[in-house]
């Protein structure tokens, strides 16, 4: 009952629209009609600024990272680690599908890193470090997260060995590969642009 009431809690907050309501009220600016329509940080980035996008994006972390940091908490040693996977799942589908966006919302990259600095530091850290590498060499932020998204099941399997674990990291994976169909195509097609990280 517990990782049940703790999974609907964690849908809730990743369904907080973070990024809508800091440019709202920031900027009185609705994100959602300015560059791709994306709530999360990287149109926020785009359209706003470098700072607005890292503010944005500190936001859609912190939605991942304190849903999976209590249940760490709440479920202790009576559930296995992959359980707060679930709970991170959770926290993920909801900044995707925001029940209060009529289950619209972001691409989940952002949530993600959130989510495996609670659960998985060096998961979190590896996913970083090649996000932060692609994107400042090829500029190309779909690319940096969908390669970094297929890290984390391999990850998984490293070091933990565990195939619930390394099972609910491909499916954060595979969801982050969903948000990004539009970016895969674009991508496909030589069309998808590139960011720069140097703005203001």
């Amino acid at each position: 009952m517990r990782l049940v009431i703790l999974i609907l809690f964690a849908y809730l907050m990743g369904s907080i629209p973070t990024g809508f309501i800091i440019t709202m009220k920031m900027l009185n600016i609705d994100i959602r009609k300015h560059g791709s329509g994306n709530v999360g940080a990287t149109n926020a980035a785009r359209k706003l600024g470098f700072k607005m996008g890292a503010l944005v994006a500190l936001a859609d972390i912190l939605k991942g990272f304190f849903p999976v940091l209590i249940a760490g908490f709440v479920l202790s040693n009576n559930y296995p680690a992959s359980a707060i996977y679930l709970v991170g799942i959770a926290a993920i589908l909801g900044h995707d599908n925001s029940i209060f966006l009529k289950f619209d919302g972001g691409k989940g990259v952002a949530t993600t890193f959130g989510v495996m600095l609670g659960i998985s530091p060096p998961g979190f850290l590896i996913m970083a470090l090649i996000w932060l590498g692609i994107s400042f060499t090829l500029k190309i932020v779909s690319v940096a997260s969908l390669i970094g998204a297929f890290s984390l099941p391999v990850t998984a399997y490293i070091l933990s060995g565990d195939y619930y674990q390394v099972l609910f990291a491909a499916i954060i994976f595979l969801s982050i590969v969903v948000t990004h169909r539009g970016n895969i195509q674009r991508l496909l097609r030589g069309e998808e642009n590139p960011i720069n990280l140097n703005d203001s």
